[in-house]
């Protein structure tokens, strides 16, 4: 089994995002996407849409407060599932705030966790 290499522990967010290349001469289109988890660092989803690694997105991420954030991701993993891709992302220049909302959330979910 492969060592974990997640800077920090990722979330299961019930939430989707929509996203739409950066640098491309093509008319941007917007994505929904399946959010697998996230963390402060990154976030893993599911989308139809063949995204290349190395790739960036301007993403608008709907958290669990209703609240979006905006945010870019670089794509660091792709593996095909069937008709669909699953993805890992990392963000990239998310500010302090909107990376403190996410710990907080996972703050919570630990709290809850630990009563259960």
């Amino acid at each position: 089994m492969a060592a974990e290499q997640r800077k920090n522990k990722r979330l299961a967010l019930s939430a989707e995002i929509s996203i739409k290349p950066l640098g491309s001469d093509v008319p941007r289109t917007q994505m929904i996407v399946e959010i697998e988890n996230v963390s402060r660092n990154g976030i893993g989803f599911i989308c139809d849409e063949v995204l290349e690694a190395g790739s960036t997105y301007e993403a608008n991420l709907k958290i669990w407060t209703n609240e979006t954030l905006d945010v870019f991701l670089k794509i660091v993993r792709r593996i095909q599932v069937g008709n669909q891709y699953q993805y890992g992302a990392v963000f990239i220049g998310m500010s302090d705030v909107d990376a403190g909302r996410i710990q907080t959330y996972q703050t919570i979910l630990d709290m809850k966790s630990d009563e259960g």
